[in-house]
């Protein structure tokens, strides 16, 4: 099981909630957004509390935040792979994984 320390819960409060400023975000529209109670994301913010995976991705996904970032304050720079990907329509990110999935079972060979 991994422990996050205290030091690196407020510093992820600290990223969210300057995101959450740069967005010009109240805390209520923010908890609104990533549906957890005003009280739950005032305590991500300050570092009191801990998020959920799912709360986690949500905040990412709605702040537009890389979760490595969030985590730990390093940005890894773009990823043309992922870039590509993540610019595919649905469908053919389905066709994208199932190519990414076949490639990888003939290099396991």
């Amino acid at each position: 099981m991994i422990t996050v320390t205290h030091k690196q819960l407020v510093e992820i409060g600290r990223r969210i909630r300057d995101r959450r400023k740069a967005m010009g975000l109240t805390q209520e529209k923010a908890a609104e957004l990533i549906d957890v109670s005003l009280t739950h994301f005032k305590n991500i913010e300050h570092g009191r509390s801990a998020m959920s995976l799912a709360t986690l991705m949500n905040v990412c996904e709605r702040f537009s935040l890389d979760q490595t970032y969030l985590l730990t304050g390093k940005n890894i720079g773009s990823n043309p792979i992922i870039d590509f990907y993540n610019s595919l329509p649905e469908k053919k990110k389905q066709c994208f994984e199932r190519t990414m999935y076949y490639l990888d079972q003939l290099l396991e060979r």
